[in-house]
């Protein structure tokens, strides 16, 4: 008796088995070139051992074109902040591994991403974002990485990391806590907000926010804009809940310009744990290269035709000297 063909059989289950890439099983399935006759053979073994019976979404996969992932930042990505360029490292690195190509697609080029990619890891979410909708109707399986929504989307737990450096500051004895933060009326910005919300509410405290407007250098801009703030008010704030450690860097060097000393007078978080930024800065640490891992397993998810998650990733507060 014939057994019945596995469901899970996939391109990626004769990759794993075979121990090659994904393009190699694509050259194998599809007669091309590029491998030896040997590893072919191997390949085609397994693929019939398996009773491998490629999906719709299989076909799209050993395709060129979809063989190519669209890697796109949102409206903002002249910033190119650091983290983004970190985590388009991993996403580039864990793509490699699964034998697929990234192409980085910058918001004005948007539009031609369904014409040469056939998947898309969308970054810099921000408020009426059309590009989920834009993948969706042109059949571009793709995911977010970015708060819970109806698509796959994968996330640091934003949200509880904010709210762990606002207790902390509260826990040091802090009563005027201003967030600080850009373009804060923007889906992620509000997340990040909710944290600080709650660890204020709960120990009564009001809320103080600092919305500084986007602009090339979110460092530079965030210490201008403390400059200014703190001109007037020197003793408005004893603690200083960042959204980015890019912006915890501008307002360190304004409070050192202004005299103030840190952590004495002004207690100051951030958000990501940068390598190149946070040194000796009290901050909320994201796993970036697990975001990245996990981005691409959940897009295999959507290649595969498999119904949307939401993967939420733990975060640490890492106490240092400005706090």
């Amino acid at each position: 008796m014939s057994r019945e063909p596995s469901k899970t059989a996939n391109i990626r289950e004769i990759a794993r088995r075979a121990g090659v890439s994904i393009a190699s099983v694509s050259r194998a399935l599809n007669d091309k070139p590029g491998i030896s006759e040997a590893l072919r053979e191997r390949i085609l073994t397994i693929s019939r051992d398996v009773e491998y019976r490629p999906s719709a979404a299989a076909r799209q996969l050993i395709s060129g074109k979809a063989a190519v992932v669209g890697i796109s930042l949102g409206r903002r990505d002249f910033e190119l902040r650091p983290y983004y360029i970190l985590l388009y490292q991993h996403l580039t690195v864990a793509l490699h591994r699964q034998g697929m190509v990234p192409i980085f697609f910058p918001h004005d080029r948007t539009a031609s991403l369904p014409e040469q990619a056939g998947a898309a890891i969308l970054l810099g979410e921000f408020a009426d974002d059309p590009r989920p909708e834009l993948m969706t109707s042109h059949g571009v399986p793709f995911v977010r990485i970015g708060p819970a929504g109806e698509s796959f989307s994968v996330a640091p737990e934003d949200r509880h990391g904010i709210y762990l450096a606002t207790r902390h500051l509260v826990e040091g004895g802090r009563r005027r806590i201003a967030f600080v933060g850009d373009d804060l009326q923007s889906p992620h910005s509000q997340h990040r907000l909710g944290g600080y919300r709650q660890a204020l509410d709960e120990a009564g405290l009001e809320a103080s926010l600092i919305d500084i407007p986007p602009n090339l250098d979110p460092a530079l801009t965030g210490y201008r804009w403390l400059s200014r703030r703190l001109a007037h008010e020197p003793r408005a704030y004893d603690g200083l809940v960042c959204e980015t450690d890019e912006l915890a860097r501008g307002c360190l060097t304004a409070l050192e310009d202004l005299g103030l000393e840190v952590p004495g007078e002004v207690a100051v978080t951030g958000f990501d744990d940068l390598p190149t930024l946070a040194g000796s800065l009290t901050t909320v640490r994201q796993d970036i290269a697990g975001i990245a891992a996990m981005s691409v397993e959940l897009l295999g998810e959507a290649l595969a035709g498999k119904p949307p998650r939401h993967v939420s990733m733990p975060v640490e507060l890492v106490v240092r000297q400005t706090s």
